[in-house]
């Protein structure tokens, strides 16, 4: 097996790893798993709001933006979400095969850049626990959230 393989196997073991750790905390707490799921939500509407009409209304665009070409990279990869290998019940408002990136943690990582607000920061955790997105989307994510930002920056302040 070359090196590549190898490394991707282990950044792959590690995600599954993770996901199964929340797992058996919360398999028989769905209840709770619903809760943080709304919380997530809710971080990041309320993050997105407070930036179009209280700091620059002109973020619209790279919300907008950086969701478009995140549901567009979903559609390519089409991987599958943690919950999809362990538990289905962990399924709410999501769709199965739309883990990889994470709008949630785009969303929420662009509003800590804007906003320096840590609190928002929360957002990909909570994802991360309820099984929606593997440890490996969230910091793909972080990563490419900060590319839209600098894009965004460039082309249009």
């Amino acid at each position: 097996m070359n090196n590549d393989l190898k490394f991707f196997n282990k950044i792959f073991m590690i995600d599954y790893k993770i996901s199964e750790f929340f797992y058996r905390k919360l398999r028989d707490r769905l209840n709770i798993v619903y809760i943080i799921d709304t919380i997530s939500y809710l971080i990041n509407l309320s993050f997105i709001f407070y930036i179009i009409f209280f700091i620059n209304f002109n973020y619209i665009f790279l919300f907008i933006a950086s969701t478009a070409i995140t549901y567009f990279l979903k559609i390519i990869v089409n991987r599958k979400r943690p919950y999809y290998y362990f538990d289905k019940r962990f399924a709410i408002l999501v769709y199965e095969n739309h883990s990889f990136p994470s709008e949630h943690t785009i969303i929420a990582t662009l509003s800590f850049i804007i906003t320096r607000n840590i609190l928002v920061l929360i957002t990909p955790i909570l994802r991360i626990i309820t099984l929606k997105h593997w440890l490996s989307d969230a910091l793909f994510s972080i990563i490419l959230s900060i590319i839209f930002y600098i894009f965004f920056l460039f082309y249009y302040i």
